[in-house]
């Protein structure tokens, strides 16, 4: 796809020893985007910056050379310089230093200079040319794409991709951390990066005011013509352009969400700083136990990092989806026992672009799609973000290999909705799944395939950080097919199969957990799949080519394409009914009475409330339910409904366990009992804890 580049200028750091501006020139060729305020943290927004250049430079792919021409080349340069230095050196030095001894300083050496450098850059700038016209992959990987800038509502952010493609990076600014007036222009825009903005970069000070603009001027002036104005054609890759698609459809697969401490990232990059794997394997192995922390393997050491932050709850995100209707992206894990499970990662080395922002970083939080499929690093700054996606491998890019479209679904998007949800987001910038919903009237299950639609067309962006949609058009025209290719052909195929009937089901049954085991056949090809309750492949079977080479790491095949389509339209089996249980006899409005291990500080503010009302603890608590349930249970986690509560108090129940628990007698009627319960179930947290999160949450209204 070719692309006008104009920019007036260059980007760079102008100012003196009281004050900065971090001036970036925008391209002129798109709508008129423009960002002016003071930042507050110049040393955060500096180290964030500098992460985001290492990502664009990124090249970790491994290019076996031949190094025979070299080798020969190199032993007939040494016999040469052996001989020339013998002969000559002495003789030249001594004789150059007498004749500049000699000459006085050139009046016009500056002038010569700078004449000589246009020279040079001329040159450059030509050879660059014939570089895109006749090696597009060197030129590609020698001058990576300028990085895209939005300015939203909330938040400026900036978004690349290293030379390899195996990398994406965004940083989030909030609005809030800047002072004083912003002059702010909402849109999306290319600004000029270059090597020396980089180099200026590393000139900010916390001691110094900076400013950061995305220079408004060249909208309001006549800029042809003038010394710094110049006009680029660059033909984008489709590869760079598919993969801001693609980067969306990790958004539509359940994931892991995993809380890292700023130490074990510290702990993971210092280890492979100092060792060098030389055999396999090279992954990193999350080790995930509902309930306990999440433990860290490298190999092909066997080290395990445990974390000591906060547990893993067990709960898939599944990213702008609502599981159920239910308010949010999170969905609990199915309750039973506890299930310890192993994500494997590759391309690890990649994370060193971290490195820099972990000094100013609060936490880590890691979404992990599943082994041997990428992940998503965010790192908490403060009011700043910075999000690393990673593809599944270094050598696998965003475009190739792990068949994300074919993983995210096979809906064939609603072409009414995908226009109703651009002309919502157009208007508002930015939303939540649910409030498109609500805009549209739509459900969530035919949203999210418009959405992810939209997002490969490159209108939008889904916000891992916020949890949102944005408004973004990563080129001023909406990206059609010629641009970026034809659907995988596995899906194509998959759909004609659903659409002619071609798909029977043999058995179709609700397993004991929830998951759904389906055997078929697809246009006379035996398949066989179990499905989770958001209808993705956990485990599959089919005696096709395509399975066969690569099972699900590419995607699944178009048989199991079609199994599922299938299986969207039909109607959930009948779960096996349960023998009746023996009747038990009446309970009383109130229990006997039961034990509970309440924190002293809680139960001592439970008590007071008690007094003042002239009841009981447990009475106060009851209320303190009765409020407080329909907010626990929309939340998608425990570590998500103890967010709802006050930090200090809500800091010993995070263990599940309450902490310096003092033993209360609490008689409660039958059926907050059985409530009660039952949300713990859900959480795996102590039903003492479930009645403290409700106390600290419904105790204002009391």
């Amino acid at each position: 796809m070719n692309v006008d580049l104009r920019y007036l200028g260059k980007s760079g750091v102008l100012g003196a020893a009281q004050s900065l501006l971090v001036r970036f020139s925008p391209n002129l060729a798109r709508p008129k985007t423009f960002f002016d305020a003071e930042l507050k943290d110049a040393i955060r927004f500096r180290e964030a910056m500098s992460a985001l250049h290492d990502v664009v430079v990124g090249d970790l792919k491994f290019r076996k050379k031949d190094k025979t021409a070299y080798q020969a080349w190199k032993k007939a340069e040494e016999e040469r310089e052996a001989q020339l230095k013998a002969q000559l050196f002495d003789q030249a030095k001594r004789a150059e230093l007498a004749r500049l001894a000699k000459e006085p300083i050139p009046p016009n050496l500056d002038r010569d200079f700078r004449k000589m450098h246009r020279l040079y850059w001329d040159a450059r700038v030509k050879w660059a040319n014939e570089l895109a016209r006749h090696d597009p992959e060197l030129f590609r990987h020698l001058v990576p794409c300028d990085p895209v800038v939005t300015v939203a509502p909330d938040v400026v952010f900036f978004e690349c991709f290293s030379k390899d493609e195996s990398s994406y990076g965004c940083l989030s600014v909030d609005r809030d951390s800047f002072v004083g007036a912003q002059e702010a222009g909402l849109g999306t825009t290319n600004v000029d990066y270059s090597i020396a903005l980089y180099e200026h970069f590393q000139t900010l000070r916390s001691y110094r005011k900076t400013r950061l603009s995305v220079d408004p001027t060249g909208f309001d002036v006549k800029v042809e013509g003038v010394a710094d104005y110049r006009e680029e054609k660059i033909d984008l890759p489709p590869s760079w352009l598919r993969g801001f698609g693609q980067i969306q459809a990790s958004t539509c697969l359940p994931s892991r969400r995993v809380d890292l401490p700023v130490e074990v990232v510290y702990a993971i990059l210092a280890h492979l700083k100092r060792h060098r794997e030389k055999t396999g394997p090279r992954s990193i192995r999350f080790v995930l136990t509902p309930g306990k922390a999440p433990k860290i393997i490298l190999d092909p050491w066997g080290i395990e990092i445990p974390s000591r932050g906060p547990v893993y709850d067990g709960g898939l995100e599944i990213g702008g989806s609502s599981a159920g209707g239910k308010l949010g992206p999170y969905r609990s894990a199915p309750a039973g026992r506890e299930i310890t499970e192993e994500v494997k990662i590759w391309g690890r080395r990649r994370l060193f672009a971290l490195a820099r922002v972990l000094p100013l970083t609060d936490r880590v939080e890691v979404r992990l799609l599943g082994s041997g499929l990428p992940s998503i690093w965010i790192a908490h700054m403060g009011d700043m973000r910075l999000v690393l996606a990673l593809s599944g491998w270094t050598t696998n890019d965003w475009t190739s290999g792990s068949g994300l479209d074919l993983l995210a679904g096979a809906t064939e998007p609603d072409a009414r909705t995908m226009l109703q949800a651009d002309r919502f987001l157009q208007n508002e910038q930015r939303a939540t799944l649910p409030a498109i919903a609500a805009a549209t009237g739509a459900s969530e299950e035919s949203l999210v395939p418009a959405l992810h639609l939209l997002a490969k067309r490159g209108q939008l962006i889904f916000d891992h950080a916020d949890q949102v949609y944005r408004y973004r058009q990563v080129m001023p025209a909406v990206l059609s097919e010629a641009f970026l290719g034809p659907e995988h052909p596995e899906l194509v195929e998959g759909r004609a199969m659903a659409r002619s009937n071609a798909v029977t089901i043999d058995r179709d049954e609700l397993l004991s957990d929830g998951r759904r085991a389906v055997v078929g056949k697809a246009k006379g090809t035996a398949c066989e799949a179990i499905f989770d309750e958001d209808l993705a492949i956990k485990k599959a079977k089919c005696s096709c080519s395509y399975f066969y080479k690569s099972g699900l790491r590419a995607g699944p095949c178009r048989h199991l394409l079609a199994l599922k389509m299938v299986l969207s339209s039909r109607a959930l089996p009948q779960a096996p009914k349960p023998e009746p249980a023996p009747e038990a006899p009446k309970a009383s409005k109130w229990s006997s009475g039961e034990s509970f291990p309440i924190p002293r500080q809680i139960l001592d503010d439970i008590r007071k409330v008690a007094n003042r009302k002239n009841t009981t603890v447990s009475r106060v608590l009851e209320e303190a339910w009765d409020v407080a349930m329909p907010r626990i249970q929309a939340e998608r986690s425990w570590t998500t409904a103890l967010a709802l509560a006050d930090v200090t108090l809500a800091r010993s129940l995070a263990t599940r366990v309450p902490a310096d628990a003092v033993e209360e007698r609490l008689a409660l009627p039958p059926d907050v009992l059985a409530e009660v319960k039952r949300v713990a179930d859900r959480f795996r947290a102590e039903r003492a804890s479930v009645l403290c999160l409700a106390w600290l949450l419904g105790r204002k209204s009391l």
